[in-house]
């Protein structure tokens, strides 16, 4: 597991692909615009899921969600030229569940609340 999340972890920063912004409905609910975002972005996913298998490879038992998405952004930031590396803090929440549910290792690893508007 280790030599496969370090594996990830040092290729994960070439693979930024352009993150396309979904045409959102103004009646969406967040938790609508995240999967529409999900649907269109899966590369995000991806890449939040390797930093954090590797981030549990290494030990840590808990990290922060937003953490890793600011860390992204920076990556983003100095490795490509052009616009930002736009994800919504909104889905943060999102983005937790969903790699605690695709990736049973990480179960616990990032603390959840009750999402309260969906």
């Amino acid at each position: 597991m280790q030599a496969q999340a370090n594996q990830a972890t040092a290729t994960q920063l070439s693979l930024f692909a352009a993150v396309v912004e979904p045409d959102y409905r103004r009646e969406m609910t967040i938790s609508e615009r995240f999967e529409a975002f999900h649907e269109a972005n899966p590369h995000v996913a991806r890449l939040l899921a390797a930093m954090a298998l590797a981030l549990r490879a290494q030990g840590r038992t808990r990290y922060g969600i937003k953490a890793l998405v600011e860390a992204l952004r920076y990556q983003y930031a100095v490795q490509t030229r052009g616009d930002d590396f736009r994800i919504n803090n909104d889905f943060t929440a999102h983005y937790a569940r969903l790699l605690m549910r695709e990736h049973p290792e990480l179960e616990g690893f990032f603390e959840t609340r009750e999402i309260r508007a969906s």
